[in-house]
């Protein structure tokens, strides 16, 4: 689904130029729960800006669904986005305006999806989260773990071939990381395509295959999930 040859990625300030991603080659398939791990600044969350298409490589190639798009114009990879992938990050970015039904059913709103149609996937959503009795509700109402919930329901509502997520345990104490990280796995039984960044071994155990990186540097490949 997801292959890069020879990623890179630089930042440049002012004189100095800093490798933030270096020969990253890496293939990701239909259907895996890969871990990307590492310490504060390796290039976890860089390389999920990549990979999902919302940053651009200073070098190399990203194939994703079979063709190659680092060279697409800012629309085409909007559209890739909006029509394949999905996002959860750590800062719960919920729309305190709307309802918990509402943001469910937000990027819905930006698809040619029927009113009934939209009403099924959300009601099915809620249900599946054990949260259709918060469906009036405003999400500022209650904590991190329902939030969490509720913006994972929403990333699922446009059924993505691919979830990224960047930490999206990192605000849950260990009883609710627990339960959060169970619906991921889950979800991957199901068929869900998910690349989490993360530098928790304990969140990081429950993906089948765990790529480390160090210093912008793939380190090394194991599976996991025992």
């Amino acid at each position: 689904m997801i292959h890069t040859r020879n990623l890179q990625k630089r930042f440049q300030r002012g004189d100095f130029e800093k490798h933030a991603l270096q020969n990253i080659n890496i293939d990701i398939e239909e259907g895996e729960f890969v871990v990307i791990t590492g310490p504060s600044g390796s290039g976890k969350t860089t390389l999920l800006g990549l990979l999902g298409l919302v940053d651009i490589p200073s070098g190399g190639e990203i194939y994703f669904l079979g063709s190659e798009v680092t060279r697409l114009s800012e629309r085409q990879r909007n559209k890739l986005r909006r029509d394949h992938i999905a996002f959860l990050f750590e800062n719960i970015h919920l729309v305190d305006e709307l309802t918990v039904y509402e943001n469910i059913e937000l990027p819905l709103l930006y698809l040619p999806n029927s009113r009934k149609e939209r009403r099924r996937i959300v009601e099915s959503l809620l249900e599946r989260f054990k949260i259709s009795h918060l469906r009036k509700q405003y999400p500022s109402r209650f904590g991190d773990f329902v939030q969490q919930k509720i913006a994972l329901a929403r990333a699922l509502s446009c059924s993505p071939d691919v979830l990224f997520a960047d930490e999206p345990a990192g605000k849950l104490n260990s009883s609710e990381k627990e339960e959060f990280m169970e619906l991921f796995r889950q979800l991957n039984e199901e068929g869900q395509t998910i690349v989490m960044g993360t530098h928790s071994l304990e969140d990081a155990r429950h993906g089948q295959r765990t790529i480390q990186l160090f210093d912008g540097h793939v380190v090394s490949l194991a599976s996991g999930r025992g």
